[in-house]
């Protein structure tokens, strides 16, 4: 059984699933901003505001003579709060997306018959919880493939004991024990498959 901690040093493992992410964190914040500026001109619409400025005294709409003040206090936010968002939105998302990256591995091992595959996650990843169901359910699985294949495993003795024996010696108890046994055998196989619920082809 494949047992390994798994550690990942690539911020990017999913760029679509993380760029789309960090992509709308920006824009939420820029958008943020616009508001700010729409709600702070709708506010100060009927306002004047005097400013002096180089020996220069001016009189007009406070939203037209701080539209250069608040332009340029975003341009500053945007870029610097910009790259702290995208890092911080990168760290998150990775948070999110290497999670993801390994329970689709997995799923993809599951689905090519491998079992043996444990999903471990980093103590503050997301998806922990699903990762130990995945665990416990490829635990069961393998439990009951393993019951199965000891079945046919004790069918297949039984029939080649029954080929051995020979046709002048055998007994109607011995065919008659043979047969028991075998129907036992494929009772537990049908046992094991009716704890499961399938799928309608």
């Amino acid at each position: 059984m494949t047992n390994f901690l798994y550690k990942r040093r690539n911020y990017f493992i999913k760029k679509n699933f993380q760029g789309k992410l960090i992509l709308g964190y920006f824009l939420f914040m820029l958008g943020g901003c616009f508001l700010f500026t729409v709600i702070l001109a709708a506010l100060s619409a009927d306002t004047l505001t005097v400013v002096y400025q180089n020996n220069d005294l001016q009189l007009g709409q406070t939203p037209l003579m701080l539209l250069k003040q608040v332009l340029a206090a975003h341009w500053i936010f945007i870029v610097v709060g910009g790259g702290i968002i995208i890092v911080a939105a990168m760290l998150i998302t990775h948070r999110m997306a290497g999670p993801i990256f390994r329970l689709e591995r997995a799923v993809n091992n599951m689905v090519s018959g491998r079992l043996d595959d444990v999903i471990c996650l980093r103590g503050h990843d997301e998806g922990k919880e699903i990762a130990a169901q995945l665990n416990q359910f490829n635990r069961e699985l393998s439990k009951k493939i393993r019951q199965i294949a000891g079945c046919s495993q004790q069918i297949d003795v039984l029939l080649v004991q029954y080929s051995t024996m020979n046709p002048s010696t055998i007994t109607p108890d011995d065919i008659q024990s043979i047969h028991a046994s075998i129907a036992g055998q494929n009772q537990d196989i049908q046992a094991i498959a009716k704890t499961f619920q399938l799928l309608d082809e």
